[in-house]
């Protein structure tokens, strides 16, 4: 047998492993397109694994554990007692989300991590995934404030804030005197990292118990400093009484009563007299009655097809409070004249009548309708409260129209009612349920009418009032919620838009219809489909004290979905724009409060969320016609 030279020998070698290259990256790229649409090996958002789905799979993957974190809501520990911070609110027909869980948006990152438009980069992507976790955590918005009165509800009696020495005044023969109550230290929830906590289990999908904390706080003006100005709360009473001044000339007297209950010990860089701001508004409700006013847009109607104005722009009149604070504290530690005048601000309105005299209103640009039937009466209550705000609004060229700026403020001096809601383990009164029927309405006249939609989230819930005029499918909602989710949308005309809202009573049904001056567009939608239907699960029991022992108080169960249809507006020059909208309605268990004289620890609350969640998955066949989506209702036993 020939000896190989060493050459050859190296020739050989070389070609070997030119074939073992070969194959390897060969391989390597067939491996790699296995991944084209698909996210990447060893990846997760949050704590669910999405390794090898395409994006709809994954979205409902991770979808299937948020919607069990939403069911369950997130369980808060302090000092050994349990409780639960709702992440979702269920008034009735509505269901608002505290937090906005953004599955899709987390998906996408989850997906670009991974794969790369250069084909080569993408393939060494993709390897590096071998070796390495890809863990996105969920995007997550968060209504704090709200949270912060879910805590604080949850929690009744454990928080109370500092006080501060104070002064108590008496009147006698001799005058005034005064003596000074002693401060007390109070407890304030450590807010800060329980919503770092909160946020961090919401990015991992994660209900291990929150450990909330208290922390100790002293009052920031002590007796001491208290008894070393109380002299010159006494002079300011002499000087009494002061006098507050419009501009028009009316006054209204602060006698020295009015200001022994105004003035506080106080200490900035050090101890003063000040006026607190608690019994400054108290004593200026009757005079902001008759100074304060709200900016009036003007008000226009269609009747016969011609504009008419039925209400007149008017300007608005707020006053300063904590300018004119600051004003009557200097009056009355004698740095100022005893008259005082009422520093007062002008808001005028956007739109005046003078500017609308040439609007240009002549055209029908779209209709949008929904029903309300069976609605109870604080909600139809509500609904004619949101027409009436919203009737005649002119929305000017390029501007970007915001349903809850419209809408706003959401209390009994505007207009609106409360209705019972469950949140977490208590029963409490909102305001404003039924709004979302206003959304939905308006986002259907948006897009009939071919505008530009720029921020629309879709109901939590399947809800028959919002179910779509053409097939009675869901899909086609809007929500709305305060400070957010908003409805928003750009008047893109070049003219004026004017709102026309109409509650017919008899029918209980909306009709909204915008008017301007049509360039030609066509704005329509597709009828929604129901991709799938997703089963409710198990009920959910929450202990609550705020039933008697053995009493129940339960929300209906309701099913589930995913959907999808499309907004297409035809240009006048006949392009078209599609915009795809998918939406998903969690499941809603049956969720029972039940009356307890104890509630449980929070071992046994982690087992019930953990039972839950398995529970939260099961599909429903797509012919499921026959499952319920009327408004969910809230029985008690």
């Amino acid at each position: 047998m020939p000896i190989l030279s060493r050459n050859a020998k190296i020739a050989i070698a070389a070609v070997f492993c030119s074939l073992a290259l070969f194959f390897a990256v060969g391989g390597t790229l067939v491996w790699a397109q296995t991944y084209d649409g698909r996210l990447g090996p060893n990846t997760f958002v949050g704590s669910v694994e999405v390794s090898g789905m395409d994006l709809e799979g994954a979205a409902r993957t991770v979808r299937e554990a948020t919607d069990a974190l939403y069911a369950n809501g997130m369980p808060v520990v302090l000092r050994g007692k349990p409780a639960t911070v709702p992440l979702t609110v269920l008034a009735g027909s509505d269901s608002f989300d505290v937090v906005q869980l953004l599955v899709d948006q987390s998906v996408d990152v989850a997906f670009d991590r991974a794969h790369d438009e250069n084909g080569s980069a993408n393939v060494l992507r993709l390897v590096g995934e071998l070796f390495r976790e890809n863990r996105i955590g969920l995007f997550v918005a968060a209504d704090e404030e709200r949270i912060r009165e879910s805590v604080r509800s949850a929690f009744p009696d454990l928080e109370s804030p500092a006080k501060d020495a104070a002064f108590v005044f008496a009147s006698g023969a001799e005058g005034w005197a005064v003596e000074v109550t002693d401060g007390a230290a109070g407890n304030e929830f450590d807010f800060e990292p329980f919503m770092t906590a909160l946020m961090s289990r919401l990015a991992d999908i994660d209900q291990t118990p929150i450990q909330l904390t208290i922390t100790n706080r002293k009052p920031e003006v002590s007796r001491e400093e208290a008894l070393f100005v109380a002299e010159d709360a006494l002079s300011a009473l002499a000087r009494a009484p002061l006098a507050l001044a419009a501009d028009d000339g009316r006054t209204w007297e602060v006698t020295a009563e009015d200001l022994a209950t105004m003035l506080v010990p106080e200490r900035e860089m050090f101890p003063g007299i000040g006026i607190g701001t608690e019994a400054l508004d108290a004593f200026l409700e009757p005079v902001a009655a008759e100074i304060e006013s709200e900016a009036l847009d003007a008000r226009f109607s269609v009747e016969n097809g011609r504009v008419s104005e039925f209400a007149d722009a008017q300007n608005g009149v707020s006053i300063n409070r904590e300018e004119l604070r600051g004003r009557i504290a200097m009056a009355a530690r004698g740095d100022a004249e005893t008259t005082v005048a009422i520093p007062t601000t002008v808001v005028e309105p956007d739109v005046t009548t003078e500017e609308a005299n040439d609007l240009g209103i002549r055209d029908v640009l779209g209709v949008g309708t929904s029903s309300y039937r069976g609605s109870p009466s604080n909600r139809i209550k509500n609904i004619k409260n949101g027409v009436r705000l919203l009737n005649g609004l002119l929305i000017a060229p390029d501007e970007t129209f915001s349903l809850l700026g419209a809408l706003k403020p959401f209390d009994t001096e505007n207009g609106y009612l409360s209705e019972l809601v469950i949140k977490g383990d208590k029963i409490e009164p909102e305001i404003g349920g039924g709004l979302c029927q206003i959304g939905t309405t308006t986002f259907r006249a948006v897009m009939n009418s071919g505008l530009q939609i720029t921020k629309r989230s879709n109901h939590s819930l399947v809800v028959s009032y919002y179910n779509d005029p053409s097939n009675g499918n869901p899909g086609t909602d809007a929500t709305i919620y305060d400070p957010a989710p908003d409805f928003q949308f750009t008047n893109d005309t070049g003219h004026y838009i004017l709102f026309q809202a109409e509650m017919d009573e008899a029918t209980q049904g909306l009709r909204f219809t915008f008017w301007g001056t049509t360039d030609g567009r066509k704005g329509s939608y597709s009828p929604p489909v129901v991709l799938r239907w997703i089963g409710v699960g198990e009920t959910v029991n929450t202990e609550t004290l705020d039933l008697a022992p053995g009493k129940k108080k339960c929300q209906s169960a309701h099913v589930g979905a995913d959907t999808t249809f499309t907004y297409s507006v035809v240009k006048p020059d006949g392009t078209v724009e599609e915009t795809v909208y998918a939406s998903h309605y969690r499941p809603l268990p049956e969720i029972c409060l039940v009356g307890v004289e104890e509630l449980s620890t929070p071992e046994d609350l982690q087992q019930d969320a953990d039972s839950v969640s398995s529970s939260q998955t099961s599909d429903v066949p797509a012919d499921v016609g026959a499952v319920d989506q009327t408004d969910p209702q809230t029985k008690t036993e």
